[in-house]
């Protein structure tokens, strides 16, 4: 059913709805993606409500790492098929990007406490300070996944100590986003905390008990995005408990 007269838009008009420009549309009518509805008199492109719709989709997708090729292609999918997908994608990307970014403000930090400790600059000291704090963090992982904990005899964790475990391990996340060091009073906060749930080895089995549910369950959550962050947390609140008891 064509659309009414009355709700056809301009390039122009469709434009301002959407918070684009009319370029913007242009290439994506040249690109095959969104043609108008209908032509007026004076050969002007006339869009419908169901234009604007194509264009939120485009829009959407985009934003969520598709490529035009692919928007293209995917037309012919379900639209919570595909946007289920896309989400899922999107996601998975924001998970790596941000392990990533948490492992470089730590090492960052780390860095400038470390030149504001010395009175020149010599570059071959902080390459080496930045690959020995990333093979310290390793050598944790390892242990961390190696014989740290009898897998046969892995306790089990109350309601109230999962809460606990992932209050500090979100607080802790916030705290090295903000630039906070393990020596500072906030680290030590953590670090009490951290003590009192049982330090390594509790986070140990904690971490061997959330391993064998996430196996035996279905796969919600990308296990490399939690082996990063769980990496990361726990390096710094060692860190922390350490330098509290130091």
């Amino acid at each position: 059913m064509p659309a009414n007269e009355d709700d056809l838009m301009t390039v122009g008009e469709l434009a301002r709805r959407v918070g684009v420009t009319v370029r913007t549309i242009q290439y994506y009518d040249q690109k095959g993606l969104l043609h108008p509805s209908s032509k007026s008199e004076q050969n002007q492109r006339l869009y419908s409500r169901d234009d604007e719709e194509r264009l939120y989709r485009i829009l959407t997708l985009k934003y969520l790492g598709f490529s035009l090729a692919q928007i293209k292609k995917a037309e012919v999918l379900d639209d919570r098929q595909e946007l289920s997908g896309a989400l899922e994608h999107r996601m998975h990307e924001l998970e790596r990007e941000s392990v990533e970014v948490l492992r470089n403000i730590s090492t960052v930090n780390s860095l400038r406490e470390q030149l504001a400790a010395s009175e020149h600059v010599r570059w071959s000291d902080f390459a080496q300070a930045i690959s020995d704090m990333q093979n310290r963090e390793d050598v944790l992982w390892l242990a961390i996944n190696g014989e740290g904990c009898d897998e046969g005899g892995v306790p089990e964790l109350t309601h109230e100590e999962v809460s606990r475990w992932h209050q500090l391990m979100g607080d802790t996340i916030e705290a090295m986003h903000d630039g906070v060091q393990p020596g500072d009073e906030r680290g030590r906060e953590l670090a009490l905390r951290f003590e009192r749930l049982g330090g390594m080895s509790g986070a140990l089995a904690g971490l061997k008990r959330l391993a064998n549910q996430r196996a035996q369950g279905p796969k919600q959550y990308d296990r490399d995005f939690y082996a990063g962050i769980q990496r990361r947390t726990l390096s710094f609140l060692k860190d922390a408990l350490e330098a509290l008891r130091g």
